[in-house]
């Protein structure tokens, strides 16, 4: 066999066999949730924020980090003379 030949089905098979794990995978069901006041934040704050609910341990706790943050959005907005709709918990939103 030419060498040529076997340095061509050598790297087609490599390129094939690196793509195969990335082509077989799932793609992962990304779930994203609106954060309550996220236009009032920085881009670091939203950050910070994603990771403390990614961080909790129980339902609970992540529901009481998002009931703290509500609170804190809803003063910020107090104080800016803007009223705070959290669109998440609005009927019929996913």
């Amino acid at each position: 066999m030419n060498v040529r030949v076997l340095t061509s089905l050598c790297l087609a098979a490599l390129i094939t066999l690196a793509a195969a794990p990335v082509a077989a995978a799932e793609p992962q069901q990304l779930q994203r949730e609106i954060i309550p006041g996220s236009e009032l934040m920085t881009s670091q704050e939203r950050e910070q924020y994603r990771l403390r609910l990614r961080g909790a341990g129980t339902p609970q706790e992540r529901e009481r980090l998002r009931a703290e943050h509500v609170r804190v959005m809803e003063e910020r907005a107090q104080m800016r003379g803007l009223q705070l709709i959290d669109y998440s918990r609005l009927k019929g939103t996913p």
